[in-house]
């Protein structure tokens, strides 16, 4: 069934090269799921989301709040001293990272002892807040992506700020409303690139959140180059074509795309083969908005215009040696990297994803 379903994104054998939604597809693959609940008389499996995380907060003023997150997610809105504790509980040795989504008006909150890795109730985080000056406000906003370490963001060309997990991020020095601010990476994390969005712009009257961090596997940065699909079909007499798709990258959130084909002949379509005269501009261009990856794959959620005047929700998913191409619509059917990489597993062995040619 998933072969039959992932045929339908680019059909080799037609030169139209159309692009056919997904949204119905993930649902057949979801229904087609199916998993073995029996465990043979054996132990049981380990017990999970057993132990809290949590701490305290102290010198939050009357009246505000603080948004604090836990691995980017998992809010927890508190507005007065003392303890706290998130909602969802961790795994037995499972890595914890608190941060602050969200500061207090006119104040600023730290966290110590906010990472570590889930052995038993975590109680020690510790949020401390304190006054701002008046009229001064934080410029900050969140990291994602982030798997290696060593990463450091940068203000206006100073206010170093040594950034460990992901979630949210304010820089230690407060400017006044009006004040320029310009938010860069000073150094990449091990192993990884890093974008700024939003990073620009002018303090109002109130703290800046919408700086946006995105990084990514140095090894899954958006591909270039000439992509050949594996599946290999016959085009002609004595002769078998795969199809291709020729990337030109245009910067970290722009490609354009032209189609042509490498042609062979023999059906194992095994060599480096001959590439046929492409179509110019016949690909469209992508531009992305949503970058993340993990140890293993990186998921590019972007918006596809034709060269028809259509535009369309993509995907551009990267595992190992391969590109899948995914249809998606709005809102996504896939929300998670880890979503992503799932379907990539289906498509993989039907052939239907691209290797660099």
């Amino acid at each position: 069934m998933a072969s039959t379903r992932a045929q339908r994104i680019w059909h080799p054998a037609r030169p139209a090269f159309r692009w056919a939604p997904l949204g119905l597809a993930a649902a057949m693959l979801a229904a087609c799921g199916g998993g073995d609940d029996d465990n043979n008389g054996s132990t049981p499996p380990p017990a999970v989301g057993v132990f809290t995380v949590g701490g305290a907060v102290a010198g939050l003023g009357a009246g505000k709040t603080v948004t604090l997150q836990n691995l980017g997610t998992d809010d927890l809105t508190v507005s007065t001293n003392g303890n706290f504790v998130f909602n969802t509980r961790m795994d037995r040795g499972v890595a914890y990272a608190v941060t602050v989504k969200a500061q207090p008006a006119g104040q600023r909150c730290t966290v110590a002892q906010g990472t570590g890795t889930a052995t038993a109730d975590v109680s020690n985080v510790q949020v401390r807040c304190e006054n701002l000056a008046a009229a001064t406000f934080t410029v900050g906003g969140t990291v994602t992506g982030l798997t290696g370490s060593g990463l450091v963001l940068q203000n206006n060309g100073r206010d170093d700020l040594g950034v460990a997990a992901n979630g949210g991020f304010s820089f230690a020095t407060a400017l006044a409303g009006g004040a320029a601010y310009a938010v860069t990476v000073k150094t990449l994390p091990s192993g990884q690139g890093c974008t700024v969005a939003n990073g620009t712009g002018t303090v109002g009257s109130a703290h800046v959140t919408t700086v946006e961090v995105r990084c990514a596997t140095a090894a899954a940065a958006l591909p270039e180059g000439d992509w050949k699909q594996e599946q290999c079909s016959p085009s002609g007499p004595g002769r078998w074509t795969r199809l291709l798709w020729r990337i030109n990258r245009q910067n970290d959130t722009r490609a354009t795309v032209t189609l042509g084909g490498v042609t062979y002949a023999d059906a194992s379509c095994s060599g480096a083969g001959t590439v046929t005269a492409a179509q110019p501009g016949a690909g469209g261009s992508f531009t992305f908005d949503r970058a993340e990856a993990t140890a293993s794959a990186a998921a590019f959620w972007g918006s596809w215009a034709q060269v028809t005047g259509l535009t369309s929700r993509t995907v551009w998913a990267r595992k190992g040696p391969y590109l899948c191409l995914l249809g998606d619509s709005t809102p996504t059917v896939f929300p998670t990297v880890a979503s992503v990489e799932s379907y990539m597993n289906t498509l993989i062995p039907n052939k239907i994803c691209y290797t660099q040619n």
